[in-house]
């Protein structure tokens, strides 16, 4: 990885266009001939008070030398000036203009994020600022026409009863296994700054048996070894979580308990949108919804401020 400190106009000009023009302070790539990098921290802390002193907003951004180099690019170590041979070497990239796509402002480690969903302007503000995503979150909707076509939801339901579980709504009786399967899976869940895993609520019974609050669950041999939790909102039924036992992934328990609960709330209470979310790590939760119809809405970005580079260069131990 190299590095290279770039002024936050020129950043979001480069954002904006797609490719990173500038060499260095106040010279393209296409004047001087290629784009001036850093080795590391340290030498961030020679190129910065030299170049940046009176810019300490500037900001370093990371490349990857093989990304670059599969992109068509050439980083040649050449002296910092040219002709000392007491010059140190400094990466420099070759081969014009360095897509934006190559190019990661560095992440400060020591500030909270911002969550911000990606269509919301202070997204895009903040990443031109060189704000990155430190994770995301993803929020899907399915929503069903007065005259949906209900059958696919009953196939998935079916196929997993077919396989010799029971598939049903839970009851008050069922919240001791729901607690231990949530326990059991609760590492499994991503967390970020916008979506983690919280405990059930204490009184998860009484939820239960109210009409604003649902559980199904997948049993075998009457061991719960999948469920998901929902809460009807003013606008839509909206999942709470939905769990599977290690031992029973891949074999459509997700899917079929939230097909039943579709069902059943369309049918018994006339819901026609469900909302689920989930870490955007969390792929194959996010494939499996889409298979149930749910489509994607714009995502939550939890962004941190990019490293300056004096903050850069302090890193780097040297004075």
């Amino acid at each position: 990885m190299i590095l290279h400190i770039a002024l936050p106009e020129d950043w979001a000009a480069a954002r904006a266009a797609g490719h990173y023009t500038v060499s260095t302070r106040g010279a393209t790539v296409d004047r001087v001939g290629f784009l001036h990098a850093s080795e590391d921290a340290a030498q961030v802390g020679i190129v910065g008070p030299a170049v940046y002193a009176d810019r300490p907003d500037a900001v370093v951004l990371a490349m990857d030398e093989a990304a670059l180099e599969a992109a068509g690019l050439t980083v040649r170590r050449e002296r910092g000036v040219p002709g000392d041979p007491h010059s140190p070497l400094f990466p420099h990239v070759y081969g014009g203009p360095v897509p934006v796509g190559l190019m990661t402002p560095l992440p400060r480690a020591d500030v909270d994020p911002r969550v911000v969903r990606e269509d919301d302007a202070e997204a895009l503000r903040l990443q031109d600022a060189g704000w990155t995503p430190a994770s995301t979150s993803w929020g899907a909707r399915l929503r069903l026409a007065d005259d949906a076509d209900l059958a696919p939801y009953e196939r998935r339901v079916a196929a997993v009863r077919a396989a010799g579980f029971q598939v049903r709504r839970l009851t008050p009786d069922d919240v001791g296994q729901v607690r231990r399967l949530d326990g059991e899976t609760a590492a499994d869940y991503p967390a970020t700054a916008a979506s983690s895993h919280s405990p059930l609520p204490e009184d998860l019974a009484v939820r239960l048996t109210l009409p604003g609050h649902r559980g199904y669950g997948a049993f075998q041999d009457g061991v719960l070894a999948g469920f998901t939790l929902l809460d009807r909102l003013d606008d839509r039924w909206d999942v709470d979580r939905t769990a599977v036992h290690p031992t029973g992934r891949r074999r459509g328990l997700a899917a079929a308990v939230k097909a039943l609960s579709v069902l059943e709330t369309h049918r018994e209470d006339g819901a026609r949108t469900w909302g689920t979310g989930g870490a955007g790590a969390n792929a194959g939760s996010l494939a499996m919804n889409r298979t149930l119809g749910f489509e994607l809405e714009p995502l939550w970005l939890a962004l941190v401020p990019a490293l300056t580079w004096p903050e850069a260069a302090a890193t780097s131990g040297t004075p």
